[in-house]
This record gives C-alpha cells, structure tokens and sequence, in this order.
C-alpha cells in the first residue's frame, strides 16, 4: 500500500486503542504528547472511538477507557488483559472514596507486573509502582497470593522456579519451611501483606475466573499513616467484595460475547 493510500484517521485511532490498552487509561492531553498530536486532533480520536463505544470517559478524571466492545476485536486477548481492562473504572471511582491507589498485577516470568494503577487519581506519588513496574515474586503481596492460590502442581513448580533464582528479592523462597508456612497463611487469610520493610507496602487480594487465579489486586499504602489492623477491618473487606464484582463484570461479558 502506497503512503497516500492509507486512512491516517484510521491509524491514529488504532494507535490510541494500542496506547490506552498498555496504559490503562489516558486523558487528551497525554494521548497527544505520546502520539504527537494536536490537542484538537487528540480529542477528536477519543471522541470518535467513544462514539463507536470503544472507549468511556470517567467524567471525574476525564480519562478513557477501554470498553467491553475491545474485546470482540480479538479471540486472542488474554482473561488477564480483560481482567485489567475491566477493573479500570471501578479501581479509579474506588480511590477516589478511600484516598489509596489501587492496582492490578499479574505474573510475569518470576515477577508480579502492575497492569493499571490508579495513583495519577490521588494526592500521593507511590513512583515504584507505576504501570509496568515489576516486583519479585516470593516477597510481594501480590505474587504471595497468586502462589498461595495457584494448583498444587503449577505452585510446586513456580516455588521450584524461585528456589533457583539469582534475584535476592527471592532469596525467601529458597527457605522452604518459612515458604509453606507463608502461603498456608495467605490461604487461611485470603489476603498478603507480604515480606516489606519499606515506606510503600501493599495489601492484595486474590481475583478468580473459573476457580482459577487470574490476576491480584492490590491496595497501596504508606506503612506511617495507617495500621495493618485498620487496614484488615476496614480495606480488606473492599477489596474482597471489588475483586468479586470484578470477576462478574468481566466473565459475564465473556459468556455473554460468546453465546
């Protein structure tokens, strides 16, 4: 195809739906400063693909998301990615209540990998746990609880997998006794505040689909302005009952696509 021949409207939204998918959301603004776009033209793609319900504006911090429509472009997209995507809205319109960012992660190889955060929507800069930021798995909140709620085999398998890693923010998976016991606690609790001595720490929950671990959500704090006890009483509870309507919400529309 010759250069003249191509749509450029049609490519500048591709491009969109490419960025918002790896950012989680975008507001104009960023869309044009990424794309190289005049704010105008940025604008004019949102709205485009918001008309045709590819996207949805949160109309508190102006910024799109991809819809459930995404999902009929691909057979291939991953319940992770979904999951991610799913989640987005009601993470963003639950920080806005409780004040903490919100994230998504999912594995990645030997790490848990943040796929949507939503700390641009509160007053905090958590700057390590940015979209795409990576933790060590043995030691995280969020890679505790998708160990613990793995299947015997593929927990067996992925413990083997830490036991040999070189990353020191493993090293706790080499002590097999302390291991077990950890998940054991996890399993019982339903929640990880997992091994972190930092200022930033996290509390995560599990996210299911089809009895299976699929993703982790998590809550984001700073260790100085609030208790572990406050944090089970009062967040753990939410975030529970938001891991399972994120569950409903993006394994409906599934079945409901596939019928």
């Amino acid at each position: 195809m010759q250069p003249e021949d191509e749509l450029k409207s049609l490519k500048r939204g591709l491009r969109a739906v490419l960025l918002i998918n790896d950012l989680g959301s975008v507001t104009i603004s960023e869309l044009g400063r990424r794309l190289e776009l005049p704010r105008t033209t940025a604008e004019r793609v949102l709205r485009t693909l918001e008309s045709e319900m590819f996207v949805e504006r949160d109309p508190v911090t102006k910024r799109f998301f991809l819809t459930s429509r995404v999902r009929a472009l691909s057979h291939g997209y991953s319940d992770e990615s979904w999951i991610a995507h799913v989640a987005t809205p009601l993470l963003f319109e639950t920080t806005r209540r409780i004040g903490w960012p919100l994230g998504i992660a999912t594995p990645l190889g030997e790490r848990m990998s943040l796929r949507v955060t939503t700390d641009p929507a509160t007053s905090m800069n958590i700057h390590r746990r940015h979209i795409g930021s990576e933790i060590a798995m043995a030691r995280s909140s969020s890679g505790q609880v998708f160990l613990a709620f793995l299947d015997d085999v593929q927990r067996s398998e992925m413990l083997a997998l830490l036991r040999r890693s070189d990353d020191p923010g493993q090293a706790v998976a080499r002590d097999e006794t302390r291991m077990a016991y950890l998940l054991d606690e996890v399993r019982r609790r339903g929640y990880s505040f997992g091994i972190d001595d930092g200022r930033e720490r996290s509390v995560s929950v599990p996210i299911f689909a089809d009895g299976k671990i699929k993703a982790v959500l998590l809550m984001m704090f700073i260790a100085s302005a609030i208790s572990y006890a406050r944090i089970v009483e009062d967040f753990v509870p939410k975030l529970r009952a938001m891991a399972a309507s994120i569950e409903a919400d993006a394994f409906v529309e599934t079945a409901a696509r596939d019928d």
